[in-house]
């Protein structure tokens, strides 16, 4: 698609406040500056996005809250953030605001920016749907288009009045495995016959603490049966080595730390326990089967439990419809129910292949392929559109 002279100078706000938006930001940014060299982008983000000349005023990681505790502890900084970002908005004047998941601050943002006369385009749409309707108007009357991901959410939000165009999931380029099992095993020197667990305690130091030892403590009970189990903790970047070593170190496990290597060790796996938010849907997509654990503050569970909407919370049951990945949320995410669950996914040859099927089917209805490419085509036939109206 040729650049126009019309749009050749664009300037373009975009907020990701976490570091799911800040890859897929960041892959959005690539193909955006491919095919918009002359473009601009400032705002929000993370390491990814500024790897591709995003001019960060504020860094995720100062950003980083889990939960509605940690919200209301941070209200003054993110009030601070607000500010400052609203002042950005009217000194620079962009041509539009991009925002990127993150709904708690990107939908009030989008609010202001629209009344202010900016246009919006929210990408990876907020989980209203899961967290009731109340967010639909003000995705109606504050963006001025939304596009989603997931299958399910084009005639959901279409159907409530908000302009939306769906692209096939972004991450379905990017995830697949560096090494295969052989040669990941040859990797940590271990033998391809041990069965392999890869451990994902979550992206946050917080979630590792809490759900780390849970997974581990999982892995001791079934080793006590089962010497060849062999678990395989990935590192999110960002997560301090030590923290992880201090916690395994509890539980007397020697399980290898596998750091930007993730999609490799779900791969090889024979099974994975995984902490619920993006990594349930990256696992769903290499096939592997799984088991997803969350658990938070009696607070913020108290609250979630009376917003949350939908049966489910992985993200592999929601686009399936169905129970496929069995999840142990707050109580019954415990070393025991997680073991039991485990067991039977290693044990049960009939009953892993039906997951392994369910998540074949999911992955096809994430598809087409190529979704960071359909979003940059969104983003730039939008501006043009703007230009002919």
């Amino acid at each position: 698609m040729p650049e126009s002279s019309v749009s050749s100078s664009r300037k373009i706000m975009i907020i990701a406040g976490e570091p799911s938006g800040d890859l897929l930001a960041g892959l959005l940014l690539e193909q955006l500056r491919i095919r918009r060299p002359s473009w601009s982008f400032f705002g929000i983000g993370g390491p990814r996005m500024t790897k591709q000349g995003f001019e960060q005023i504020v860094g995720i990681e100062d950003l980083s809250v889990i939960g509605f505790a940690d919200v209301a502890r941070k209200f003054f900084f993110f009030r601070r953030v607000f500010s400052r970002m609203l002042k950005q908005l009217e000194q620079r004047r962009p041509d539009a605001v991009i925002l990127v998941d993150y709904p708690g601050f990107n939908l009030r943002f989008a609010c202001r920016a629209k009344r202010d006369g900016f246009r919006t385009l929210y990408y990876i749409a907020p989980q209203v749907w899961a967290w009731g309707a109340g967010r639909i108007e003000k995705l109606r009357r504050c963006v001025d288009l939304l596009v989603p991901v997931f299958p399910f959410e084009q005639e959901y939000f279409q159907s409530r009045g908000v302009n939306t165009r769906r692209v096939g999931h972004p991450l379905l380029d990017i995830v697949r495995p560096a090494r295969d099992r052989p040669s990941f095993c040859r990797h940590l020197s271990v033998s391809p016959a041990k069965k392999l667990i890869a451990l994902l305690p979550g992206s946050r130091t917080a979630e590792v603490q809490r759900h780390l030892p849970i997974m581990l403590a999982a892995v001791a009970i079934l080793a006590r049966d089962n010497r060849s189990i062999f678990p395989v903790i990935a590192r999110a970047p960002g997560i301090d080595e030590k923290i992880i070593h201090r916690l395994a170190a509890n539980f007397g496990a020697l399980a290898p730390l596998v750091t930007d290597d993730t999609y490799s060790a779900v791969g090889a796996a024979d099974l994975a326990l995984v902490k619920s938010g993006t990594a349930t849907t990256e696992c769903a997509m290499l096939g592997t089967p799984f088991i997803v654990i969350y658990k938070t503050g009696a607070i913020n569970y108290r609250i979630a439990r009376r917003l949350i909407k939908t049966r489910h919370i992985a993200m592999a049951n929601l686009v399936a419809g169905k129970s496929v990945v069995p999840e142990f949320i707050q109580n019954d995410a415990t070393p025991e129910n997680l073991a039991r669950a485990a067991e039977k996914l290693l044990t049960g040859d009939e009953y892993r292949q039906d997951m392994i099927d369910n998540l074949f089917r999911i992955r096809e209805r994430l598809g087409p392929p190529g979704g960071t490419v359909q979003a940059a085509d969104v983003v730039i036939d939008w501006f043009e559109e703007s230009n002919n109206q």
